[in-house]
């Protein structure tokens, strides 16, 4: 039996995407699918309801949020992004982000490495 979240993805991501190889994420009810080339990596993601991740910094990062939504604090600043919303996170800047919907969004980052991929 599949599980909610599975049947999401389904209906979210084209069998395209979903072939793309799957990153490796440090909590559950997230699910990405990772494009990437020499210098940039780009994540089809989907958060589950309640994911949350705790103040981080890494790379630069930019994305847009396709359904659902994300409050994301950068540098101390709280910001709720919808629906067509885009978000931008400076290199080395302190943040994190929370998830009070199921949500999906595309994600770039300026580092090929950002995340593992696996798949």
């Amino acid at each position: 039996m599949e599980s909610a979240h599975a049947e999401m993805m389904d209906e979210t991501f084209p069998p395209e995407i979903q072939a793309l190889p799957k990153v490796e994420m440090p909590v559950d009810g997230v699910t990405g699918y990772c494009l990437q080339s020499q210098d940039k990596q780009v994540v089809f993601f989907r958060f589950d309801e309640g994911v949350s991740f705790p103040d981080h910094t890494h790379c630069e990062q930019r994305g847009m949020i396709i359904d659902g939504e994300m409050i994301i604090e950068i540098d101390g600043q709280s910001n709720l992004y919808q629906a067509g919303d885009t978000y931008h996170v400076p290199e080395g800047v302190r943040h994190r982000a929370s998830f009070t919907q199921p949500t999906t969004l595309i994600d770039m980052s300026d580092a090929p490495d950002r995340y593992t991929v696996h798949g």
